[in-house]
């Protein structure tokens, strides 16, 4: 579904196209009338694991605002995109692991939160030259950083106090998931707390190089995933 929204080889009327089939598979897989390949694998997951129809539907209206969309005004509008693209496939994964405790929904969310914030951060420039801006105006207008600054080679002092400040606001949402663990479950959240060591190690990584995002994609090597991982297992037994 990403991947369609993003395509840059595709027009605004085939990404909808396909979108609109994405819709109506989801809507015959939960309706038990999958028709093959990756919809009857869809099913069988659907089969294994108490997934819901909301899960797929919200990402959906989620990538459909990307062909629309093209910036935010405020923070809490991109709350909501955030809620369905990143919120939801929480939701969904803490299906798969099980985890079901109070505090579920919240926990998925701010994690979703805190790593599509980090991919936000990182991919500024990349939106920008797609035409897209994430950051919301007002933070922008905040820290005095007109769009185009997102782009080019010019990192301003404002450009870098507004990247800060997003990244401290991440950091929120990765302490407010892990906060939101449950001990008892904790076993369940192996995958999600290997998510969150890894992202949080990319938002790490973004401000010990300055936030220099946009010369290249920054990704993590082999040493910081394992270090990533090893700060992951260090949270998984404090919980």
């Amino acid at each position: 579904m990403d991947d369609i929204a993003d395509d840059p080889a595709l027009a605004a009327g085939e990404k909808a196209a396909r979108l609109a089939s994405w819709r109506e598979a989801v809507e015959r897989v939960f309706a038990g009338a999958p028709q093959g390949g990756m919809e009857s694998e869809l099913a069988r997951a659907a089969g294994l694991f108490p997934l819901k129809k909301e899960h797929f539907l919200l990402v959906l209206e989620g990538v459909s605002l990307d062909l629309t969309k093209k910036n935010y005004a405020t923070f809490s509008e991109l709350e909501d995109y955030m809620r369905l693209v990143a919120g939801a496939v929480g939701l969904a994964c803490l299906a798969v692991s099980g985890y079901d405790a109070p505090g579920a929904d919240l926990l998925a969310e701010k994690l979703g939160f805190a790593v599509q914030l980090t991919n936000i951060l990182r991919d500024a420039a990349q939106d920008y030259a797609a035409g897209r801006i994430y950051l919301p105006a007002e933070d922008l207008a905040r820290f005095g950083v007109p769009p185009r600054d997102l782009e080019g080679s010019n990192y301003t002092p404002n450009f870098i106090e507004l990247m800060r400040f997003e990244a401290a606001r991440a950091e929120e949402f990765y302490a407010g998931a892990l906060a939101k663990a449950e001990p008892r479950q904790k076993r369940r959240l192996a995958g999600a707390l290997a998510m969150r060591g890894l992202y949080r190690e990319l938002l790490a990584k973004l401000a010990r190089r300055g936030f220099r995002v946009k010369e290249k994609k920054l990704r993590l090597n082999s040493a910081e995933k394992i270090k990533a991982l090893f700060s992951a297992w260090n949270d998984y037994r404090r919980i």
